[in-house]
């Protein structure tokens, strides 16, 4: 019965005009609500077609501001708007309070300020226990007897399984290791620089004529550099990969083993450079004779076994 007569209320509409011939204000409430229930209050403010309107911060007091959604409609004519506010309140008091008046700010094209009062309504807030005559807290209950079961024992014969578990395990483990086969022999040691050197310049080649039309020849021919630099490193015992082109010339020129001048080397490396660095072009014949230059720098500065020198004789 309570929620249709809020229904009914719902339905009323208080008008107060603001002025004789100005803005008009709009208000709908609910004439009662329930405690803490959200209570939806409707403003309509009408204004000619310049105007504004807004709802200000304000005390409301004993109600609360929960939300505040605006839609504005012009009419037909062009004339005038409807500024609606959908206000959603809150109230925590039981009792009848008075709600307003809700002042709202208006404002016209030339930016003048004034404002309108709604009138003030009267709203009955219930309690929920409203329908409970001489409420009162329930009388406390009678101790229950409540049965724990008790797992110690299973913990302790849990821990002494897995102690003894543990222990033949151990047992197991240094059988199987007094009787373990021998160690494997060590692997192989890895293959010379040259060798490494030369595989990663055919996986290069290999790929020259793709990088090249993908735009991609900086990369390759920092590819290229690294791989020289890599293998004269591990060849005469430096850090190619992080010396400077003129580091691994001071290391070139100390090194008795070195089978050509140092500035052939160093020559190669400074063409690469000048790609990677100073974005010069490569065609694709220079690129060819790029990798054909690693190729041989590579192949002249290796160790040369007695069956190849008697071939070459």
């Amino acid at each position: 019965m309570r929620g249709a007569g809020v229904i009914l209320a719902l339905s009323l509409l208080i008008t107060i005009p603001a002025a004789a011939q100005g803005p008009t204000v709009e208000l709908e409430v609910p004439l009662e609500t329930t405690l803490g229930d959200p209570i939806p209050v409707i403003l309509r403010v009408t204004t000619d077609a310049s105007g504004d309107a807004a709802v200000p911060d304000q005390s409301i007091a004993p109600f609360e501001m929960l939300a505040k959604k605006l839609t504005v409609e012009p009419s037909e004519d062009g004339d005038t708007k409807t500024f609606t506010f959908e206000l959603t309140l809150q109230c925590f008091e039981v009792g009848i309070h008075q709600l307003g008046p809700i002042r709202v700010r208006l404002s016209n094209l030339a930016g003048e300020l004034e404002y309108a009062d709604s009138d003030a309504r009267t709203v009955e807030v219930h309690s929920v226990l409203a329908n409970e005559p001489n409420a009162e807290l329930k009388p406390p209950s009678a101790p229950v007897v409540v049965e724990q079961d008790d797992f110690t024992l299973l913990v302790i014969l849990g821990a002494l399984l897995a102690v003894l578990v543990g222990a033949l395990l151990a047992w197991l483990v240094m059988r199987w290791w007094q009787r373990r086969d021998r160690p494997e022999p060590e692997p192989p040691p890895p293959p010379p620089p040259w060798e490494l050197a030369l595989a990663e310049l055919r996986a290069l080649h290999e790929r020259r004529a793709s990088a090249i039309e993908n735009g991609r020849t900086e990369q390759w021919v920092d590819a290229v550099s690294d791989s020289i630099r890599n293998y004269l490193g591990l060849r005469f015992g430096f850090h190619g990969l992080e010396s400077t082109t003129d580091e691994i010339a001071t290391e070139l020129d100390q090194t008795e083993a070195l089978t050509i001048q140092p500035n052939e080397a160093i020559a190669f490396l400074g063409q690469c450079d000048l790609v990677k660095f100073a974005r010069a072009s490569l065609a694709d014949e220079a690129s060819e004779d790029l990798i054909a230059e690693a190729f041989a720098l590579v192949d002249r500065t290796r160790p040369v076994s007695t069956a190849e020198l008697g071939g070459r004789a």
